[in-house]
């Protein structure tokens, strides 16, 4: 899930009482290092070789934002 994204489901979920209920969490794909990586001789360590993730700072914050909200 994008920070955008994330950020619109917490304001739906405080704006409308049936998205607060239906809505109870959000599923954040995060490592160390922002995006993904093909397989290769000169790899990142700590950035995924799957699905393109957020890096540990953009993550800080939205789980500090998701925190003031909640």
């Amino acid at each position: 899930m994008s920070v955008p994204t994330a950020q619109v489901f917490l304001h739906s979920r405080s704006y409308d009482p049936a998205i607060h209920k239906l809505v109870k969490g959000v599923m954040i794909e995060s490592y160390l290092f922002e995006g993904a990586q093909k397989i290769c001789p000169e790899m990142i360590h700590g950035k995924s070789i799957t699905d393109p993730c957020l890096g540990w700072e953009d993550t800080e914050k939205l789980l500090y934002s998701i925190a003031e909200k909640a």
